[in-house]
């Protein structure tokens, strides 16, 4: 049964409660965003959590969450997508855990082109000022993308990202380019798995590229809820290793 609070925002929205024929797609979990947009008058929810560590020099992990993302559809080809990552609890060997607030970004996917075989859509977004330090850059980050897949059979996917974000850091601003390619499986009507690699490598020589390679499991346990597992794991010493969880839902 549905909440009321659901119900009401659902009526404000215009939003359709009564359910959906085909299976939800969300763009959570993995660092790849999925080419498909959310269809007009349906809201989808994800929410996850992650611990991330690394077991280089001062050895610092954090918790995240909710890891939100909350898109709705605009036309049958674009969707508006709002992100926050939430709440990160930083901690440092020998320091105390420093809690802080993660920006807000704001924007959306355009389908360019769409067929049974392949799909390619465009991605922006802007990341606002709303944090707290450490987690803020104070400053308005925009990034721009190119999202793609290309089926290999009917339970096999090829999927990756073309991306380039700006970030301020200490009054400079900095560019950096991001990639990613994977694939996902299709094992049974409910169940779920992908594998991909990304790297971030950003324009200034004093910084450092970061490479992942991370995977998961999905669960769908209605054709409007999706249950996820994912691990990542650093292939140098600037990436870090981590493991969350979350579901999907839409009304």
């Amino acid at each position: 049964m549905k909440k009321p609070i659901t119900l009401l925002l659902a009526a404000l929205c215009g939003i359709n409660v009564f359910g959906n024929d085909d299976p939800i797609v969300p763009d959570r979990p993995g660092f790849s965003t999925g080419t498909q947009t959310v269809k007009p008058n349906v809201v989808n929810i994800e929410l996850g959590y992650q611990y991330a560590f690394n077991n280089y020099d001062t050895k610092p992990s954090s918790h995240t969450l909710p890891l939100m993302v909350l898109r709705t559809g605009i036309s049958e080809k674009s969707e508006l997508d709002i992100l926050w990552d939430g709440i990160n609890l930083d901690k440092e060997e020998g320091a105390s855990t420093v809690h802080s607030k993660a920006d807000l970004s704001i924007g959306g996917k355009y389908k360019l082109l769409e067929n049974e075989q392949y799909n390619f859509t465009l991605l922006g977004l802007v990341s606002l000022p709303t944090g707290t330090a450490p987690s803020t850059s104070d400053s308005a980050d925009p990034l721009v993308g190119l999202l793609w897949d290309y089926s290999l059979s009917d339970t096999n996917t090829l999927f990756g990202t073309v991306q380039a974000s700006s970030t301020k850091i200490d009054h400079n601003r900095e560019y950096d380019q991001q990639f990613s390619i994977g694939t996902s499986f299709a094992h049974t009507e409910t169940i779920g798995s992908f594998i991909e690699f990304y790297t971030i490598m950003p324009s200034e020589s004093s910084l450092h590229n970061t490479n992942t390679i991370d995977g998961g499991i999905t669960y769908l346990l209605t054709n409007d809820i999706q249950l996820d597992f994912n691990v990542g794991l650093g292939l140098n010493r600037y990436s870090s290793h981590f493991i969350g969880f979350g579901f999907a839902t839409r009304f």
